[in-house]
């Protein structure tokens, strides 16, 4: 309908163009022409909007009528849900994408197939799952048909372990993402029973599901817990500027000559551009620290410190987790009490074992000795010990 009223406004524009006076000058024609530019603009935008719309699923297109109402209105283009076209083109005409997750990474080092992989990891995570008060509440059959959908468009190792966990690393980062934006849509509700009763189209939630959230969003811990990490959160002083590059890839195309760039060289290239400097002045001043530390001299018989240990003194230790490198190796995860009283316990039943054994051994000695004497007073015969 819209499209109709279009052409024929261009028509007439474009005719109107034609007989114009010659001597009305050039500036009235131009004008006229800027209008029919403007209106193949539209004529093109609409077109485009209704091929998105009927591309796209039936739950992308139910927008939540309460968060429109609710949010103002803002004119700033926003990037929608990915839908998975990027994938599509790559492996047109193949069957699968080859994607490799080498051990200790725990993603792929290519940009490519790291990009491809966590977008595919989201929109599963988004439409064909549901979102898990938390993680570890996450159903097996839930995780297998997230799987199920990936293995149908990479190809990856799916039967090795360390592929496979760190493929739910990564879907359950973005399950936690998703789960924020459904927190911000249940926090434009004036109470959770009004909330309860506007469930989010754009997630593949049930009833059931969201109700479960919604006791979660309301549960007072889990409020202070938000507060807490917001605050966290507008602490960091530390903004590298890599957007939304995996720090695996990023530091792999770093490479020189098969070389990865050590972890200080590393934190200056995200940290600091030729064209923009450093991304924050806390960031300027943390390097110049690592480099303080480089540079000073050590006492003899002393061994300098390794750039990992200026690193972990400067930027600090984590269980599970090393600074400056987000994804990748992570240390060893240090023994939790419970873990050390259990560890303790088993030392004690070995010990008691061994003991155990000890005194059924000389039992047996006494016995044999007992034998062996037997054997020698009655028949002369000499029995070697053991």
């Amino acid at each position: 309908m819209a499209s109709g009223k279009l052409l024929k406004e261009r028509a007439r524009t474009q005719s109107t163009c034609k007989h114009l006076p010659t001597q009305n000058g050039r500036q009235s024609v131009q004008e006229l022409q800027q209008v029919s530019d403007a209106l193949d603009h539209t004529q093109e935008h609409e077109a485009q909007h209704n091929s998105n719309a009927t591309n796209q699923p039936n739950e992308e297109n139910n927008l939540d009528t309460t968060i429109e109402n609710s949010e103002p209105i803002d004119n700033k283009r926003i990037r929608g849900p990915r839908r998975g076209k990027g994938l599509e083109n790559l492996i047109k005409g193949k069957n699968k994408l080859l994607v490799e997750i080498p051990e200790g990474k725990g993603r792929p080092i290519d940009a490519v197939q790291s990009a491809k992989l966590s977008s595919e990891i989201g929109i599963i995570s988004r439409q064909f799952i549901s979102i898990p008060t938390k993680w570890k509440e996450m159903k097996d059959d839930a995780k297998f048909h997230a799987l199920e959908r990936l293995n149908s468009k990479f190809e990856m190792k799916f039967d090795d372990d360390y592929v496979k966990s760190s493929v739910m690393s990564i879907m359950s980062k973005l399950s936690r993402n998703h789960r924020h934006k459904v927190h911000l849509h249940f926090k434009t509700f004036p109470n959770a029973d009004v909330a309860r009763q506007n469930k989010p189209t754009k997630y593949n939630l049930t009833q059931e599901n969201w109700e479960q959230l919604c006791d979660l969003f309301s549960d007072p811990k889990y409020q202070r817990r938000c507060e807490t990490n917001a605050r966290v959160r507008r602490n960091v002083k530390l903004t590298p500027n890599q957007g939304s590059w995996a720090f695996v890839a990023s530091r792999y195309a770093m490479r020189k000559d098969d070389q990865e760039p050590n972890r200080m060289d590393f934190f200056k290239a995200t940290h600091y551009s030729n064209d923009k400097g450093w991304t924050t002045i806390e960031a300027k001043t943390t390097y110049e620290k690592m480099v303080e530390l480089q540079s000073t001299p050590v006492e003899e018989g002393v061994e300098p410190k390794t750039i990992d240990d200026i690193m972990d003194e400067v930027l600090g230790t984590r269980s599970g987790y090393i600074s400056g490198l987000d994804y990748g190796l992570k240390p060893n995860k240090k023994s939790s009490s419970a873990d050390r009283i259990n560890l303790e316990k088993r030392l004690e039943n070995k010990e008691y074992e061994l003991n155990a054994c000890k005194s059924n051994f000389e039992v047996l000695q006494t016995q044999m000795d007992a034998m062996r004497s037997t054997l020698l007073a009655a028949a002369g015969i000499q029995v070697p010990p053991l």
